[in-house]
């Protein structure tokens, strides 16, 4: 099948992930307390550089209709999920990640900033768009006011009682340039990761090999687990590190 894309800028806000859920949200909707419902939403990283690929996280406590929507640096108002690739809205109860399907990704794009995410968790369905072939991910706003009054005309007064939302807010990077590097020497420590000769990468790129032998590509931070990891480092040189990981190794 074939993988397609989906452009997301996406960013942290200062010193973390965003949770001040008081007052009115950024779409404008009005959070009441629902008893039956809760919602959350946040980000795989606290921050991405532009043309990483994005993993979004969010939670309901009941089955319900979920939409999620993005409003980047610059005002720029689009739903997420549903989607041409994944448009049925309907899910179940706990813990969920974007993107659901192989058909598509999240790649982060300029502009770089703070940018915003925002869930809405209805016990009925709403008429928000899931996409077309032209535009998979539905464009709700040029500006966010514009966004704003296309979301508040399709989602019921607060007194209904009969959704619950929630938003964070993360960062976009400027993207680390790109320049011709060696491959790491290797020194004959632990396996040499699958790179011959000269590699066009930034710093802080490297491979990480896990406790089964696969290598994994990596711009950022070793992914974790146990197993062996090479990467470029600020200062132009290749950086070796072995980590073992016992319990959980997803903390």
């Amino acid at each position: 099948m074939r993988s397609w894309r989906a452009f997301l800028g996406v960013v942290i806000a200062l010193g973390g992930l965003g949770w001040a859920q008081g007052g009115v949200s950024p779409l404008g909707l009005m959070p009441v307390p629902n008893p039956g419902l809760t919602v959350s939403i946040w980000p795989e990283k606290a921050q991405y550089q532009v043309n990483e690929l994005a993993r979004i996280h969010f939670y309901v406590s009941q089955p319900a209709y979920v939409y999620i929507f993005d409003i980047d640096a610059a005002g720029t108002v689009r739903q997420i999920f549903p989607n041409v690739y994944s448009p049925n809205p309907y899910v179940t109860a706990g813990e969920h990640v974007l993107p659901d399907k192989l058909s598509y990704q999240l790649r982060v794009t300029p502009p770089t900033g703070v940018e915003t995410l925002q869930i809405i968790a209805s016990t009925t369905p709403l008429s928000f768009p899931s996409g077309n072939p032209a535009e998979p991910f539905p464009l709700l706003g040029e500006d966010p006011e514009e966004g704003k009054a296309h979301v508040l005309g399709l989602v019921p007064e607060p007194s209904c009682g009969c959704y619950a939302t929630s938003w964070t807010t993360f960062t976009v990077l400027p993207s680390s340039s790109y320049s011709a590097w060696p491959c790491p020497p290797c020194w004959g420590m632990g396996p040499c990761p699958p790179c011959q000769g000269i590699v066009m990468i930034p710093p802080g790129a490297g491979w990480f090999c896990d406790a089964q032998g696969n290598w994994h590509f990596f711009i950022g931070e070793c992914p974790k687990g146990t197993g062996w990891c090479w990467y470029l480092g600020a200062d132009g040189r290749w950086h070796f590190k072995f980590q073992i990981c016992v319990g959980n190794c997803d903390d």
